[in-house]
């Protein structure tokens, strides 16, 4: 899924053909899709799965798609939507970002990088390894260093419009968030130049439709999904 499908799927589910109102996270500490918290979090991340936001796996604290409460994590607010769109994990989307000389960047460094040809942020190159798809399969964002400049963001792909951004402060914990829900917002930067949207379980309201960050292209436990296009 592309950033600006991503963005779409966000549009469609605020439209009259969709809940209209803020999906509720994905709180399932096992990563099972489908779920939905059984009282909607009214904190962010706080590191002690405190009252305000609970998680784990069982029925007092989730429920499963096919539930009145699964369905509030649909983006219909009924079975026939969109789950785990607000967690339980980060999913990648396909985006690109160029550097100061247009050409794709790869990821961080040698170390953590997404294995297509291109520039690393701190310096060097990936030369062997995976070609980049056609453009028409990827978003692409000019370069930046800066993960609360938004301005590099397209309009429709649910970044520039979620603003204006803040710090709010959860446990002691700052964390950037959009005017849209509360959800944590980071734009892309050179060392960290790939999207990734949802947020984890932890994250509470943090955790959204909206909620967009920003990895290194290395290796981990994000997921991703598979859009046919007709």
């Amino acid at each position: 899924m592309k950033n600006s499908e991503w963005g779409a799927v966000s549009y469609l589910q605020h439209s009259k053909y969709g809940s209209q109102t803020s999906i509720r996270v994905n709180n399932n500490s096992n990563n099972l899709t489908g779920y939905s918290s059984v009282n909607a979090p009214t904190c962010g991340y706080t590191n002690d799965n405190r009252e305000c936001n609970k998680y784990g796996t069982t029925s007092d604290i989730t429920l499963s798609y096919n539930t009145e409460i699964g369905y509030l994590a649909s983006t219909t607010g009924n079975i026939t939507g969109i789950y785990d769109m607000a967690g339980p994990i980060w999913e990648y989307v396909i985006t690109a970002m160029f550097d100061v000389n247009d050409n794709l960047l790869s990821g961080k460094n040698a170390t953590y990088n997404s294995g297509f040809i291109g520039t690393f942020g701190e310096g060097g190159s990936l030369t062997l390894g995976y070609s980049w798809p056609e453009e028409k399969y990827y978003d692409k964002y000019a370069y930046g260093s800066s993960e609360t400049d938004f301005s590099r963001g397209h309009l429709g792909d649910a970044t520039v419009e979620m603003g204006p951004f803040q710090n709010s402060t959860f446990n002691n914990q700052v964390r950037q968030t959009s005017s849209w829900y509360g959800n944590y917002a980071y734009f892309i930067t050179s060392s960290l130049p790939f999207v990734v949207r949802g947020g984890y379980y932890t994250y509470g309201i943090g955790a959204g439709i909206f909620t967009m960050g920003h990895v290194n292209g290395g290796a981990s436990d994000n997921g991703f999904r598979v859009v046919l296009a007709i």
